[in-house]
């Protein structure tokens, strides 16, 4: 049996999401009469009750039911293909504010900025940093970079990158109170430890299946990942963050791995943003760093 014709499943939904024949009408510029009718020819295409309709009330049948939400999840579907559609055809502009922690930002996010805004000079950016929790919709964010293990939500993620805690110290560091071979050995070490998320003040180590905890002791105690990598630089200890947060020092010397057999959990950088849509600015922001961070 084909498809009932759009308008018809389009005028149910309108009923249904406006319960009542009359607003229905009113939201799709037609007259009750022809709502009604439409209502009674998609019954009959469909070979089933949809409504139970009285003078005083409407409700859906249990068939209506499952029909409307399958119908309106479709149609959502359908709208989100066409506003893809026109948003291809728009170029990127105007303000896009993105979030980012602060150390990835430094180390992963600025120095491709110029390009960025080189390759789209018609882009307002709008970038802030910070290790706090951000909400996306009270802020007004429409995309932020955040690292580890999402969690349920109604954001929409998508994973950009691979990423693990590791951890590292800086050579000056290792020289003057030794690289330790096991585990048990970092509780002999200074640690650096990292208020910015529960993964720094509990450290959650694997290795082939084994698991160690570990509550690391030390001078200092910092709630972001920037100024932990800093002291680390300036060999105040051992710290245990991101990968991705670490690289750039890790590259360039000022930093080395310890004992790299060990590694936190699994986890990644996501870009998450609060709606389905995504418009044209934010989209070539995703491709743009996504492209840069596939050959770093």
């Amino acid at each position: 049996m084909p498809a009932p014709p759009l308008h018809l499943v389009q005028t149910f939904i309108a009923v249904v999401e406006h319960n009542s024949f009359a607003r229905a009408a009113e939201a799709l510029a037609i007259t009750p009469s022809s709502v009604s009718r439409f209502i009674k020819m998609l019954e009959h295409h469909l070979g089933t009750q949809l409504l139970n309709r009285t003078t005083r009330a409407m409700s859906l049948t249990d068939t209506g039911q499952r029909y409307f939400s399958e119908c309106q999840q479709a149609l959502g579907q359908l709208r989100d293909a066409a506003d893809r559609v026109r948003d291809e055809q728009v170029r990127p502009q105007g303000r896009l504010v993105v979030s980012a922690p602060v150390a990835f930002g430094h180390t992963h996010v600025v120095p491709h900025l110029a390009a960025f805004l080189q390759a789209w000079p018609e882009v307002q950016l709008d970038l802030r940093l910070s290790d706090g929790y951000v909400d996306l919709v009270a802020d007004g964010i429409m995309l932020a970079l955040r690292i580890g293990q999402m969690k349920d939500s109604s954001l929409v993620a998508h994973k950009m990158l691979e990423n693990r805690r590791i951890l590292v110290a800086s050579k000056a560091y290792l020289a003057l109170r030794g690289t330790p071979t096991t585990i048990d050995q970092l509780g002999q070490h200074a640690c650096i430890v990292s208020a910015a998320s529960q993964d720094g003040l509990c450290w959650r180590l694997f290795s082939q299946g084994e698991q160690r905890t570990l509550e690391p002791r030390g001078r200092v105690n910092v709630d972001n990942a920037d100024a932990a990598r800093r002291l680390c630089i300036d060999g105040l200890g051992i710290a245990f963050h991101s990968a991705l947060t670490m690289a750039a020092a890790i590259n360039a010397g000022d930093l080395v791995q310890v004992l790299p057999q060990w590694a936190g959990r699994e986890t990644g950088l996501y870009c998450v943003r609060p709606n389905r849509r995504i418009g044209p600015a934010a989209r070539a922001f995703i491709e743009f760093y996504s492209a840069r961070w596939s050959i770093e």
